[in-house]
């Protein structure tokens, strides 16, 4: 009986083929990882926004007079946000813990969250957020909220609220709501930061 082995060229063939299926395989694993742990950072990062809200509500003197900074550490610490991972060398250095990024794994707890309150609710917003409402929803935004009719160039709708509750958040920046008004035929809503003015249109 004859007993007969792989050639060489077999051999080359198999080792080609497997090389082709994890060049293949691998990278689609890799994706699917990462929309994964993008997934959960993002569920991870509702969860703190709601607890820096409670942070808020169960402690009003923080507000001066309206907003306050608070960090993902000191919710951690203060136990609002539950801890990943013990102090240890790699990627947590604070003694009570850290809350964790799942993206790559780095401390979470040096981020900045804005807490802010008007008269009826407290909002938090993450550090560096960027809005994505557009121009154009902007303004149908602001309209809605000032309830605002009949604009004319003569007849702008202004904010007049007594309280700082106009804020708004729009592209990574910290507005106030002065007021909509209609320019050249367009509505613009007029909108302030410490020392800025600014105009964002556009809705016919």
């Amino acid at each position: 009986m004859n007993k007969k082995g792989f050639t060489l060229s077999e051999i080359i063939a198999v080792i080609i083929l497997i090389s082709i299926i994890v060049a293949i395989a691998v990278p689609s694993v890799l994706s699917v990882r990462k929309r994964v742990n993008e997934r959960l950072f993002e569920g991870k990062k509702e969860t703190i926004l709601v607890a820096a809200e409670l942070y808020g509500q169960d402690n009003p003197h923080l507000f001066n007079p309206d907003e306050f900074i608070v960090t993902v550490g000191e919710l951690v610490n203060a136990n609002y946000v539950e801890k990943d991972t013990e102090q240890n060398d790699k990627n947590c250095s604070d003694s009570y813990g850290c809350a964790i990024n799942p993206i790559d794994n780095s401390s979470l707890n040096n981020v900045k969250i804005l807490v802010k309150r008007n008269v009826s609710t407290v909002i938090a917003i993450w550090e560096g957020e960027q809005g994505s409402t557009t121009s154009e929803e902007l303004v149908d935004k602001v309209i809605e909220d000032l309830h605002c009719e009949n604009i004319t160039e003569n007849n702008p709708c202004l904010y007049v609220g007594s309280d700082p509750d106009n804020y708004l958040w729009y592209s990574g920046i910290m507005w106030r709501i002065m007021g909509v008004y209609k320019i050249d035929g367009v509505l613009v809503v007029k909108m302030i930061t410490d020392d800025n003015i600014s105009f964002e249109n556009t809705s016919s």
